[in-house]
């Protein structure tokens, strides 16, 4: 018996929508009869098939886009805030180090500085008491992070950096009273007193960096900060220009010094806490 031209269009139609079925439920993220029934409904009363491939594509390149990290798309990988924070605080050190040397050349042959130092230097040559102790005396030496042998390496990571915290502090107050003094001195020419306030710039965000970066690897360390006094400060705030000099003759004398050892220091805890650069 042969079959009516309708009957076998019927079933071919049906056929259809079985291996449609079938193809759909092979989809990811189209999982239930309901969601197959709607799309098939759709395709009935649509003609263009190419619109409904389209919009099945597009859905499923977008399920495959929303599993994927969004910082996987970046070449670098995921943006990882610990090292940016050491990257950052090594930059500003390298900073901080150039202009300390910049700062310690100009009081020495700017001739705001220049005679003063002169002075104080020739005493020290003759060994007076006062200034010799301000040329090698450093306040900071109190909290001086370990510098011999291997020391920086077999050191407990958390007390290392209790210790490089309280190293760059101690010269939080000192800078913070230079910027001051020197704004005050109608005669200061306006390159000493912009590396002054550069490098107490420099020195708070280093001091800010480290903060951060203990709270973020050792939440639970207890962050006791013990920044050393200044023992010339009363010097620096002096209305006699001989005392404030020797002030700064200390001070850039130990933060020529200081400064070295603030970036090597934060390149050793990058290297032992990230394991970067080393």
């Amino acid at each position: 018996m042969h079959r009516t031209p309708s009957r076998t269009k019927n079933n071919t139609s049906q056929m259809e929508n079985v291996l449609e079925f079938q193809k759909l439920e092979n989809i990811e993220g189209v999982n239930s009869v309901d969601q197959i029934n709607l799309i098939l409904r759709q395709k009935k009363q649509n003609c263009d098939c190419a619109l409904l491939l389209l919009l099945l594509s597009n859905l499923l390149l977008w399920e495959k886009a929303s599993s994927i990290p969004a910082c996987m798309a970046e070449k670098s990988g995921c943006w990882n805030p610990r090292m940016e924070t050491f990257d950052s605080a090594i930059r500003k050190a390298e900073t901080l180090r150039t202009v300390a040397n910049q700062f310690y050349v100009e009081l020495y042959h700017n001739q705001f500085s220049s005679g003063k130092f002169a002075t104080l230097t020739s005493k020290l040559v003759r060994r007076d008491e006062i200034v010799f102790r301000a040329a090698s005396h450093c306040h900071s030496t109190l909290t001086n992070p370990p510098n011999k042998g291997i020391q920086y390496i077999t050191i407990e990571i958390p007390e290392y950096l209790k210790t490089l915290i309280n190293y760059v502090g101690a010269w939080i107050s000192p800078l913070f009273h230079l910027v001051i003094e020197l704004s005050a001195m109608k005669d200061v020419p306006e390159t000493i007193l912009s590396k002054a306030k550069e490098i107490e710039e420099n020195n708070r965000q280093i001091l800010r960096d480290l903060r951060w970066i203990i709270t973020e690897v050792y939440p639970t360390s207890k962050k006791k900060e013990n920044f050393p006094s200044w023992e010339l400060l009363s010097f620096l705030k002096s209305s006699s220009r001989n005392s404030k000099f020797l002030a700064m003759f200390n001070l850039s004398h130990c933060l020529e010094y200081d400064t070295q050892f603030f970036l090597f220091h934060l390149r050793i805890l990058k290297c032992r806490i990230t394991g970067k650069d080393c």
